[in-house]
């Protein structure tokens, strides 16, 4: 009786202390908040572009960081300017803006990416009218032929070498050749430069050198009206790559008594020209009109009529360029390079402004 009574007893015992209840599974620790986005900014912005009525100006934009599949979208606060763009590169954005009445805008440039916080920036626009305070009336279809055509050196279906540039093409077949954006500047002053045909560097002096680096500042502003905001450089290696312009100092002996003259086409992307050194220091070349002219010729303009008073004519005398020569040059620039002849520069324009 007594192993029987404590069996059951043991057995009461395991039934009343056991817990029915069946465990608990711990709740999982909370997951740690996403760490918050890349901060992202723009490391080139431009703050202030300004582009004449009728053209348009390049710029390019770039972000802290090279960002893959970063979207960009660009708004502008007027009327004055139109623009867009695209992104040739991660973290870049390249975009143009096209000038369309005169005035001020804001440009609001943003990039986005889920992974980052969205860069936003702002470019100031100014539209200036090339053609502001000179008069329509000045508008000379000759001499809109011969500066922006070269008619004068090179009339219809002339073929002679120097013309050549022009494939024997008549002048209502040509197209305006002005410099398609803003080239930086610089001057190329070697010590000693010789070759078989004898020395044919030259060397700038200081008073030169100041005197071009004015003359190319001048001739930029009063042929397109826009101020400049570019490079000029003095070394003794040229730059030869497009959006300079190299001017060269060369001997008179490699001149042979030539002031100055364009080597390259005109208006090309690379551009350069010579300037005689020596004439210029001995006074037989001026320098003043030499820079203005060999300038404009690498801008994209040819030699107008023998006339005191322009200095596409190489007079000599000619310290500024003319009224005249600055309307036509306007004009052409607004028109840009490329665009074909017209015996009606400034309808074109206005047609495009509608």
């Amino acid at each position: 009786m007594k192993g029987l009574t404590i069996t059951l007893a043991t057995v009461l015992l395991l039934g009343c202390g056991a817990d029915s209840t069946p465990p608990t599974t711990p709740a999982p620790a909370p997951a740690p908040p996403p760490p918050p986005p890349s901060p992202l900014s723009w490391a080139e912005l431009p703050e202030e572009i300004t582009v004449g009525r009728w053209t348009a100006e390049t710029f390019v934009a770039r972000l802290s960081e090279a960002v893959e599949g970063a979207t960009y979208e660009i708004t502008s606060s007027g009327a004055a300017a139109t623009v867009e763009g695209e992104s040739p590169e991660p973290g870049v954005f390249q975009g143009t803006v096209t000038g369309v009445e005169a005035g001020e805008v804001t440009l609001t440039l943003t990039a986005s990416h889920p992974g980052y916080e969205t860069a936003t920036g702002e470019i100031e626009v100014v539209v200036e009218d090339l053609l502001a305070g000179l008069d329509p009336e000045l508008f000379d279809l000759e001499f809109w032929r011969q500066m922006v055509f070269d008619a004068f050196l090179c009339p219809t279906g002339d073929t002679r070498p120097v013309c050549g540039s022009h494939r024997g093409l008549s002048v209502e077949e040509r197209t305006v050749q002005v410099y398609a954006g803003r080239p930086d500047f610089l001057i190329y002053t070697p010590v000693v430069g010789e070759d078989e045909d004898g020395a044919w560097g030259g060397a700038f002096s200081d008073s030169q050198i100041e005197e071009i680096e004015d003359g190319i500042r001048d001739a930029w502003e009063q042929l397109t009206g826009l101020p400049f905001t570019q490079t000029i450089r003095v070394s003794d290696t040229p730059a030869k790559r497009e959006g300079w312009i190299d001017l060269w100092a060369v001997a008179d002996s490699y001149a042979e008594g030539v002031c100055s003259g364009a080597v390259s086409d005109a208006g090309a992307p690379l551009g350069t020209a010579v300037l005689n050194a020596e004439a210029m220091e001995d006074g037989s070349c001026p320098p003043r009109n030499v820079v203005l002219y060999v300038v404009g010729s690498v801008l994209g303009f040819s030699q107008v009529e023998p006339i005191p008073q322009h200095a596409m004519s190489f007079m000599r005398d000619a310290d500024s360029f003319s009224e005249m020569e600055r309307y036509h040059a306007r004009l052409a620039f607004a028109l840009g390079r490329g665009a074909p002849y017209t015996d009606d520069p400034l309808a074109v324009l206005e047609g495009r402004a509608r």
